[in-house]
């Protein structure tokens, strides 16, 4: 363990133990006084801890005999979210402002994250990420948050941020926020910087950072915050004209286009941010109009970026039957149908937008009563292409898992490395229940592939050196140099005649 909290159980001042003897000695001396406790605020047992002492192994805290404690955080970041209080309260001292920091237990501990309000009444909002979030997480978070502060600035630690996360927040602000810490003797201290896909600035200080009406500002990171907010004002304090029907049009493409980019599938208000927030007040019968418009400028054959589109539940919105409508020539005859047949798109476009791209699937064909129509076989010299409509023709009528596990038996590798594919990039959109389901079906066929490729491995490498395999096998296979047991290869005496 090598966190503890100095002074009392439900301390906030934290500390990491130096690991070396020579270090720990010099902190004895100086700290005679005292005493560690394995701190609440830590998730821990709230009991005395001792600081071990060693000359070949690194040094630690220990709780004393018969102490029982759950803790599971003891490593030296698992303080981090009590150190950044001890900086934010040195750097609003500094700046000469009042500000309130408060941990967050968001389901695996109490540094799942840290809160930061400022300004009148707390209304400007600095969240600290600690934990990972997924997407459909933080968004409802922010969306909560949002309504209740005046300014909210989102700043992720190491391995905290989904893809879908940072795609959309680099499109709104131009940047994301992130933050790591340093060790410094019994301390460690946050540093800040921005990031856009395209470079970031340096790591600076807290210190280096300001506080303005418009939230938190990193040295280096220009603004460029697109959509959010109220509409702009020119020098007159009159509103700048509403944009053109051509011009939603447009910012709504390359927002899905975006999305397919990384792999995501969008709600209409995480759309809106991304595109504008003048689309959110259309009515559902000009959104179809816009949607149409879309597809159009698309092309013959192009993938439906429409499909892209959720509810927060994860189905397709009921006015993306319309588009489908008036674009693929058919109308889908179920909730179930449109599902089926917005998946096929989604992949599609995944596969021809997507980095790096790939070949796409066939659009699935309806027949006049709104249903799927059975897929015709390609010829058998276009075998890539075959055995992707073979894919989906499984998938039409089969779910992700049964149709892995139904693979799995049958030992068809190629057609799991193509399942495994589709599963990853609809994962996302399935249910809890489903999610689950898949999700250790998916382990469960990996763990199979990696397996057969242990077994081939081997046998490649016996056959390969065979000269090897056997000069093993007649070293350690014989009992040439073995001492024999007693009674065993010895000849008998011959008796000698008597005269």
């Amino acid at each position: 363990m090598q966190t503890a909290v100095i002074g009392g159980p439900n301390s906030g001042r934290a500390i990491i133990l130096p690991t070396d003897a020579e270090e720990l000695l010099r902190w004895r001396r100086g700290h005679r006084a005292s005493t560690y406790w394995c701190g609440t605020q830590l998730g821990g047992c709230g009991n005395e801890l001792s600081d071990r002492l060693y000359r070949d192994k690194v040094c630690h805290f220990a709780h004393r005999p018969h102490t029982s404690c759950h803790r599971t955080a003891t490593g030296a970041t698992s303080a981090d979210h009590l150190f950044i209080k001890d900086d934010l309260a040195a750097w609003t001292g500094r700046l000469g402002i009042k500000g309130r920091a408060t941990s967050r237990d968001l389901g695996s501990g109490p540094g799942d994250a840290v809160d930061f309000r400022t300004g009148n009444g707390g209304r400007q909002h600095v969240r600290f990420q600690f934990s990972k979030l997924s997407h459909a997480e933080w968004a409802g978070t922010r969306d909560r948050l949002t309504r209740e502060a005046a300014t909210l600035d989102w700043v992720f630690g190491p391995s905290t941020v989904q893809p879908e996360t940072m795609e959309e927040l680099c499109d709104e602000y131009g940047y994301l926020l992130r933050f790591r810490f340093e060790t410094h003797g019994a301390a460690r201290h946050i540093r800040l910087r921005a990031e856009d896909p395209g470079n970031s600035t340096a790591w600076v200080p807290l210190r280096a950072c300001v506080m303005t009406p418009e939230g938190l500002r990193v040295p280096g990171a220009e603004l460029r915050r697109r959509t959010s907010g109220p509409r702009p004002f020119d020098e007159a304090d009159t509103a700048t004209a509403p944009r053109s029907r051509d011009d939603q049009v447009r910012a709504l493409r390359e927002a899905l286009t975006s999305a397919a980019r990384f792999r995501t599938r969008p709600t209409w208000e995480a759309l809106c941010r991304t595109a504008g927030d003048d689309l959110l007040g259309v009515s559902p019968q000009d959104r179809v109009g816009l949607l149409v418009a879309v597809e159009q400028a698309g092309g013959e054959g192009a993938p439906l970026l429409s499909a892209l589109l959720r509810t927060g539940e994860g189905e397709p919105p009921p006015c993306i039957r319309e588009v489908v409508a008036a674009v693929a020539g058919g109308t889908p005859a179920t909730a179930q149908v449109l599902k089926r047949w917005c998946q096929r798109e989604a992949d599609r476009a995944f596969a021809v937008y997507g980095m790096p791209s790939r070949t796409a699937p066939a659009r699935l064909a309806l027949t006049a009563d709104g249903r799927i129509a059975a897929q015709r076989a390609e010829p058998s010299v276009r075998r890539t292409i075959v055995h992707v409509e073979a894919r989906a023709s499984v998938l039409e009528v089969t779910p992700l898992s049964e149709a892995l596990r139904g693979a799995r038996e049958r030992q068809d590798r190629r057609l799991v490395v193509g399942l495994l594919e589709q599963a990853e990039d609809s994962i996302v959109t399935l249910p809890k229940s489903e999610h689950a389901k898949l999700w250790q079906e998916m382990r469960t066929a990996r763990d199979w592939l990696n397996s057969g490729v242990t077994k081939r491995k081997r046998k490649r490498q016996a056959l390969v050196n065979p000269v090897k395999k056997a000069r093993v096998k007649k070293e350690g296979g014989t009992l040439r140099d073995a001492r024999p047991l007693p009674g065993l290869g010895d000849k008998p005496k011959k008796r000698k005649k008597s005269s």
